[in-house]
């Protein structure tokens, strides 16, 4: 009876779709580095307790970073940035597929200490 129970028990997790949501950085922040190009992209983040930071490129100073922390407990809210330039929320991703998830609320708590993406409009200016 117990193995018929368990059974039944692992057919409905799957059945209603069980899984995991990471929180994702933004993939880009509003500094346009030009009409063509489009707005700086992230180059990599970090997670340290229940904080993620966001690390795009400086359009306005080159050869330095943006950073836009999100905290648990403000919701993924912009924590810690410019609101002009940092989107006012991170992201939610219910599939949590590397490298762009910092932040697993099934666990709670950090994917890794650090992910580079460095991708499109992610480098240094």
């Amino acid at each position: 009876m117990v193995r018929f129970v368990l059974a039944v028990s692992l057919l409905f997790a799957l059945g209603t779709g069980v899984s995991a949501e990471c929180v994702a950085c933004p993939n880009c922040d509003y500094e346009r580095i030009s009409i063509e190009q489009g707005d700086a992209c992230i180059n990599f983040w970090t997670c340290s307790g229940d904080t993620i930071t966001c690390t795009y490129p400086s359009v306005a100073n080159p050869g330095t970073w943006n950073n836009c922390s999100y905290s648990a407990s403000t919701g993924w809210a912009l924590a810690d940035g410019p609101s002009e330039i940092c989107f006012s929320g991170a992201g939610a991703n219910a599939k949590c597929e590397a490298p762009n998830n910092p932040y697993n609320n099934a666990i709670p708590g950090c994917t890794a200490s650090y992910g580079l993406i460095n991708g499109t409009n992610g480098q240094l200016l």
